[in-house]
């Protein structure tokens, strides 16, 4: 993945977490797997989306923003464990 398309990948994942997180929020297990999925299993695209959503948060340190970024971290750990393996 080039770093424009690893960029449109994590502004799209970006828009997403944003997406959910203004809904009422009903299993974040599920959000964040969803989030995950979106990435195709390249966790680069997680991080980057993450640290755009740690600078929204540091400009604008309200609710919307800290739960983008708490949906984000939990995606990277759902996105970096197989947790049906044996």
């Amino acid at each position: 993945m080039t770093g424009d398309d690893l960029d449109e990948a994590a502004a799209a994942l970006l828009d997403r977490a944003t997406e959910i997180a203004s809904a009422p929020l009903e299993g974040i297990e599920e959000a964040a797997e969803e989030l995950a999925a979106m990435t195709g299993g390249d966790l680069r695209v997680l991080e980057r989306a993450r640290r755009r959503a740690l600078e929204a948060e540091r400009n604008d340190p309200g609710r919307l923003s800290r739960q983008v970024v708490s949906l984000l971290r939990r995606a990277i750990e759902v996105g970096s464990w197989n947790w049906d393996a044996p």
